[in-house]
C-alpha cells in the first residue's frame, strides 16, 4: 500500500515535471545508494520516503463488527498513516537553476493539488485500501535538516519535506463467527 501511495504521487507530480520523449526529471528512489553515491542525475528530483508514523488522533478505538444472521464477526480497526516524504533536487554542475525551477514546480503542484480521493482519481479507485491522500508542506529546523542529511549519508541538496496524511490500510479480514447475545437475564440471587 505504501508503494501505491508513493507511486501515485510520483505519477501525479511526474505529469507536471516529466516531458514526453525526455529522460524523467522525477524519480521515486532513495537519494543515495548503499555506497553513499547520489541516485539521481544532475537536474533530477528524487521523491523519497523518510518516515512512517501512525495517525493516532483519528484512530478508531473499537474493533469493527458485522452481523451475519445470528453470528457476529470482528476485525481490527484500520490503520491511518502519516508518511514523511522528501523531494530533493540534484543541481549538479551547471543545472542549479533548472533543479530549483523543478523543485518550485513540484511545490506549486502540491500547493494547488493537496487532496486526492477515489472519486476524482481513477488510479486510487483501483486501490481499495486507499481511501484518500492529503499532503501538506512539513518544515524542519536547520538542526533537524542537518541530522536528517547526516543520517542519509549525503550532502545537503535543495529539498522540501511533505507530510502525506491519512492513507488507510485495511486488509478487511474479519475473524471467526461469534454467536450473538439474544437474551439478557437479570435474575439476581443473594449469595449469603
Amino acid at each position: 500500500m505504501i508503494n501505491k501511495v508513493l507511486q501515485f504521487l510520483t505519477d501525479q507530480l511526474g505529469s507536471v515535471l516529466n516531458q514526453p520523449g525526455s529522460p524523467k526529471n522525477l524519480l521515486l528512489t532513495s537519494i543515495v545508494n548503499e555506497k553513499g553515491e547520489l541516485n539521481i542525475d544532475a537536474g533530477q528530483i528524487a521523491l523519497m520516503l523518510v518516515n512512517i508514523e501512525e495517525e493516532k488522533a483519528l484512530k478508531a478505538q473499537l474493533p469493527r463488527d458485522r452481523r451475519n444472521g445470528d453470528q457476529i464477526q470482528f476485525a481490527n480497526p484500520e490503520i491511518r498513516l502519516n508518511m514523511l516524504i522528501m523531494l530533493a533536487a540534484n543541481p549538479g554542475g551547471d543545472n542549479y537553476s533548472a533543479a530549483l525551477e523543478r523543485l518550485s514546480l513540484a511545490m506549486l503542484f502540491f500547493q494547488g493539488t493537496s487532496f486526492f480521493d477515489r472519486r476524482r482519481y481513477a488510479a486510487l479507485a483501483a486501490a481499495p485500501e486507499i481511501e484518500q491522500i492529503s499532503i501538506e508542506l512539513f518544515s524542519l529546523s536547520l538542526e533537524q535538516q542537518n541530522q536528517l542529511w547526516g543520517s542519509l549519508g549525503a550532502k545537503y541538496l535543495p529539498s522540501a519535506m511533505y507530510k502525506v496524511r491519512v492513507a488507510i490500510m485495511d486488509r478487511g479480514l474479519f475473524g471467526a463467527n461469534v454467536p450473538a447475545i439474544k437474551i439478557l437475564d437479570n435474575d439476581l440471587q443473594r449469595i449469603n
